[in-house]
């Protein structure tokens, strides 16, 4: 079990009603490890609209209590706003391409929508999706809004994880996605353009993580991805590649959901990584945004984006990879806007 795991453990289940704010204060710089390109190397794109003043990068800092809104230039970013009223223990977050923000409200076992409107940091959300005795952890959403899924870490007395499925933009469940008999941890969801359910799971009588497909986000549940050491975020991009977290190793690629490869590793001889948990696309773009709760967060461009000139300091990979110091704390959750 990992040092992250171990915390967030301990964090959760006990005592949800003493959380405290552990966020630092320090501004964003142009700092990344010695193995990735610096700031300074990331592209500026004018005249790409969704990199206008209505685009954000989200991060959600669960000891924090908050999720960060950082305006974007291509991928230069500055701290505009923080979100913290009402907001509890936040992990995973989601966006539309019209704005709509999904933050997990952990401590409240709820999930809270915002809308971005251009050149406006709202401070309430226009709606909540009731998540009674679970603890929420990750949300993912299609772009029409009428089928959210929610990953849930645990109830809120310890029992296993599961996925809350919420149809036609509706504030309650419309089913509860379960798999197997163990006390299994929810970690990643995403849902794929044919109303498929992703769901990576960590089971702790195994030590080992698995990803389950739900087809048509129902039941039965079929493993599609085993033998992760530390289960953690999902995601697929607008081909249904899918993407994943395995937190001991660093970001996988698959081609579809099958022949899936390791192609952004953490640490030194990788990309710096430390803590990767969860990630998001930024779809128009070919970019991924993952969020590391070491402090940081992280944009992979991938290959192919005519913006990524290969500065990958010969890892040979054609990735270009840009490191932010969080400055609210350690981020769980990430997500652009637009998204999806």
């Amino acid at each position: 079990m990992s040092v992250n795991r171990i915390v967030r453990l301990s964090f959760l289940l006990p005592a949800l009603a003493l959380l405290g704010g552990c966020g630092g204060g320090s501004a964003v710089p142009s700092q990344v490890a010695a193995t990735a390109p610096t700031l300074s190397d990331a592209p500026i794109m004018p005249g790409a609209n969704h990199y206008g003043n209505d685009s954000f990068i989200i991060t959600a800092q669960l000891y924090g209590n908050d999720a960060s809104i950082y305006q974007r230039k291509g991928y230069t970013l500055t701290h505009k706003g923080t979100l913290n009223k009402d907001v509890s223990a936040p992990q995973g977050t989601a966006t539309t391409p019209n704005d709509y923000l999904f933050l997990t409200n952990t401590g409240h076992s709820n999930v809270l929508v915002y809308k971005i409107k251009k050149g406006s940091i709202p401070q309430y959300p226009s709606n909540t999706l009731d998540d009674y005795g679970e603890l929420p952890d990750n949300v993912s959403a299609t772009a029409d809004r009428n089928l959210v899924a929610v990953s849930n870490y645990s109830t809120t007395t310890g029992g296993p994880g599961s996925v809350s499925v919420y149809l036609n933009r509706q504030s309650e469940p419309a089913r509860v996605l379960t798999y197997g008999n163990d006390t299994i941890q929810g970690q990643g969801i995403a849902i794929d353009h044919q109303g498929n359910c992703f769901w990576s799971f960590q089971d702790p009588n195994t030590n080992s993580g698995s990803i389950v497909e739900f087809a048509g986000c129902n039941m039965p549940g079929t493993v599609i991805v085993s033998g992760l050491k530390q289960a953690e975020g999902v995601a697929l991009d607008q081909s249904g590649d899918l993407y994943y977290v395995d937190q001991a190793y660093g970001v996988y690629q698959c081609t579809k959901t099958a022949s899936c490869v390791l192609f952004a590793a953490n640490g030194p001889s990788g990309y710096g990584f430390g803590l990767p948990n969860n990630l998001n696309f930024d779809q128009k773009d070919k970019a991924l945004w993952l969020s590391d709760a070491s402090g940081y967060f992280w944009a992979i461009v991938l290959q192919g984006n005519p913006h990524c000139k290969s500065n990958d300091k010969g890892k040979g990979s054609g990735l270009c990879v840009y490191q932010y110091q969080s400055v609210d704390g350690n981020p769980y959750g990430i997500a652009p806007s637009p998204g999806g």
